[in-house]
């Protein structure tokens, strides 16, 4: 079973919709999820760019088994009970290729250490 979780904040004309998708099953699941508001869907941005994991208005990514992950999105729409719904929740194929963008955004941040890179005065 798939768990889905959401609360909105409306702000200045401005509706935040945060969320929580949870994968109960014992398999890893791709889950597709979408907006139930009436108007566009502004998701995150990450240094100008959005996630990968948002594509033409849905958030799709990989559950691992027993984990949960966030989401969020804003749009100008009125908040409602159920803000989101969940599209798909399937196992992915073992053949299922996967955009790169896909694969780099359920990639942690990584940064290397400064022992690693160095510093200026190092060189």
């Amino acid at each position: 079973m798939v768990e889905l979780e959401t609360e909105t904040d409306r702000r200045d004309g401005v509706t935040l919709v945060r969320g929580l998708v949870t994968n109960t099953r014992t398999t890893r699941q791709l889950i597709r999820l979408s907006s139930r508001l009436d108007g566009p869907t502004w998701p995150p941005r990450r240094d100008g760019a959005r996630p990968a994991e948002w594509t033409d208005g849905c958030w799709e990514g990989v559950v691992e088994p027993g984990r949960r992950r966030g989401f969020g999105f804003a749009t100008p729409a009125e908040p409602i009970p159920e803000p989101v719904e969940l599209v798909t929740a399937r196992r992915p194929d073992d053949g299922e290729r996967r955009a790169p963008e896909a694969v780099l955004a359920d990639l942690e941040d990584h940064a290397p250490s400064r022992r690693t890179v160095g510093t200026p005065t190092d060189r």
